[in-house]
């Protein structure tokens, strides 16, 4: 059984994003938690009295009919829905209510391409300080079944269980998982001890080995994707490191954000302990 945070304001990137990952995992036996995260519009007036109240009812109200709509289509039926409305910013609150909840994977809409949004402005933050795996779904990504899943390998040590989901959906899915290393020039060797700590890892699901060359990480990481015909790109959220460039604004937003592809990044698991 998965545990699934689902954040929402309540837009349609939010909604896509809640049906892919139905279709993901599917419905029966998994549980869905819907996630609203409201703040004042302006945190420091305080001539505003019942402000908060309101806003909380506003928002109590909205899930509401937001959850009505989640469990009207048909990807969730037979599936546990619940929802949460919380006060705070919504990297902090997803970290609270995952370690609360115990959830295995949060799901996160964008608008991808066709701009930004509630969800979409914020997605760069969520994705550098989420502790937990975080799936980050353009409102443009592919309906179809994920076949091809190209994960981007810094070539240093093999984390086995920041790993866990990507072998998770890999096999549900029946997916081919692509290793993929960005050399740094092309004299460069990729690393065998760490490839064969793959092969073990990952021997229950079909998968080879591919290289990029060049000092554009992200740009390589797309190149590639697009070739391979990719249906979503994996990384492992390293803070320090040969993909911590991933995460910095300008290229975590690009990869985030202005692809079609869906993003997987999974924290290494020290990480993930310290939250």
């Amino acid at each position: 059984m998965a545990h699934i945070i689902l954040p929402t304001d309540f837009s349609e990137p939010s909604l896509q994003a809640g049906r892919y990952a139905a279709q993901l995992f599917g419905a029966e036996d998994h549980v869905y938690t819907l996630l609203h995260a409201y703040m004042d519009a302006e945190p420091f007036v305080d001539t505003w009295p019942g402000m908060a109240d309101e806003m909380y009812k506003a928002s109590l109200q909205s899930m509401g009919a937001w959850e009505a709509k989640v469990r009207a289509l048909p990807e969730f039926a037979g599936a546990v829905v619940r929802s949460e409305v919380l006060y705070g910013g919504l990297a902090g609150t997803i970290n609270g209510l995952a370690r609360e909840k115990h959830a295995d994977l949060v799901v996160l809409g964008t608008l991808g391409r066709s701009g930004n949004g509630l969800l979409g402005s914020n997605a760069g933050d969520v994705v550098k300080h989420c502790r937990w795996p975080i799936l980050v779904v353009p409102a443009k990504a592919g309906k179809g079944p994920v076949r091809k899943i190209l994960y981007a390998d810094d070539g240093k040590r093999v984390e086995v269980e920041g790993s866990r989901m990507l072998l998770r959906i890999a096999l549900r899915s029946k997916a081919e998982i692509i290793f993929a290393h960005v050399l740094k020039d092309k004299n460069e060797l990729p690393n065998a001890k760490v490839a064969g700590m793959y092969e073990e890892l990952f021997q229950a699901v079909p998968h080879r080995f591919i290289s990029g060359e060049g000092e554009d990480i992200a740009g390589v990481i797309d190149l590639l994707a697009e070739q391979e015909g990719a249906d979503m790109i994996a990384v492992l959220h390293r803070h320090a490191g040969f993909l911590e460039g991933l995460f910095h604004r300008s290229t975590a937003k690009r990869l985030a954000l202005y692809t079609d592809t869906p993003l997987l990044v999974m924290p290494e698991a020290d990480v993930k302990a310290e939250a």
